[in-house]
């Protein structure tokens, strides 16, 4: 990981990137959860926030790694994760509600401000044509029909700075 863990270990945040990536993977052109940095996000997330749920992603990772096998999560190969994921998508078990919960917060972390450390270079919101955080719209955007791609990206850090008050 190229930036410092808060919450996981570094054996956990690659099992966790993993998994995410299988929920939101990249294509040609398009980043997946991994390159989005959703892990960096989520491990903000346990160590602030979402601290309530740190004993959650513990042990679901613990579930994950039996689902997985001898060889882990990461050592599965593409086919055998996805089959992995399926199952937990519909599995009422709790390795299944920890699975949902990822998700969740692979979905924030992709397309989360970046302030809160996903949606690393803006990947979620040009994805859907998201112009980001605006004071406003001018009536002209506000269009029916109107390409949001060509409004400029905007972060909370971009407007702290138009205002004077940065981070």
């Amino acid at each position: 990981m190229e930036y410092p863990l808060l919450f996981l270990n570094p054996e956990e945040a690659t099992v966790l990137d993993a998994l995410t990536e299988e929920i939101l993977p990249g294509e040609e052109g398009s980043p997946g959860a991994s390159e989005a940095g959703v892990v960096q996000y989520i491990d903000r997330s346990l160590a602030g926030f979402l601290r309530d749920l740190q004993p959650v992603y513990r042990a679901g990772l613990i579930a994950l790694r039996e689902l997985s096998g001898d060889l882990g999560f990461v050592g599965l190969d593409s086919e055998a994760r996805r089959k992995i994921v399926a199952a937990l998508a519909e599995s009422p078990s709790f390795a299944g509600r920890f699975f949902r919960i990822v998700r969740e917060h692979t979905v924030q972390g992709f397309f989360g401000d970046p302030a809160y450390g996903g949606n690393r270079d803006l990947a979620g919101w040009k994805l859907v044509g998201f112009p980001g955080a605006h004071w406003g719209y001018s009536a002209e955007q506000m269009r029916p029909g109107v390409d949001a791609r060509e409004i400029p990206l905007l972060t909370i850090e971009d407007l702290y700075a138009r205002i004077g008050g940065g981070r």
